[in-house]
């Protein structure tokens, strides 16, 4: 199966959601996942929206903002998305950026953690997300 990109509107919603539904489980390894930051800008787009299709976990949610895209990983740690982004960076000959945020470490409501990712990404790309 490919992965699927999502409205960016609904980065919010799904966070919220997910943050829910790890607090109905009883599963250690389900209490936590990652959000990173891609940026995108100078790739072909489609040949872009391929790749991310392969790379990406059926699980993970991909959502679209313009050429660069922000990724929900689910029951990653910081170090399993740092590895997956820094190997995508490599692999596409990007300079080597830390974009990410976890859940709980970063925030353990939306609001907080969307706030971190979002001071991340301006840290690193000077960009201002609007979310």
């Amino acid at each position: 199966m490919i992965a699927e990109f999502f409205p960016l509107s609904t980065l919010k919603s799904l966070i919220t959601h997910h943050i829910a539904l790890i607090d109905r489980s009883d599963t250690f390894n389900a209490q936590e996942f990652a959000l990173m930051y891609l940026k995108m800008e100078n790739i072909d787009d489609l040949e872009l929206k391929k790749s991310i299709q392969i790379v990406f976990r059926d699980s993970d949610i991909i959502f679209d903002s313009g050429k660069n895209y922000i990724i929900l990983l689910p029951k990653t740690n910081w170090n399993g998305a740092y590895e997956l982004l820094h190997g995508l960076q490599e692999f596409l000959n990007q300079e080597l950026q830390d974009s990410i945020v976890t859940y709980p470490d970063d925030g353990e409501e939306t609001t907080e953690l969307i706030e971190s990712f979002k001071s991340v990404v301006k840290k690193y790309y000077q960009i201002e997300l609007t979310l």
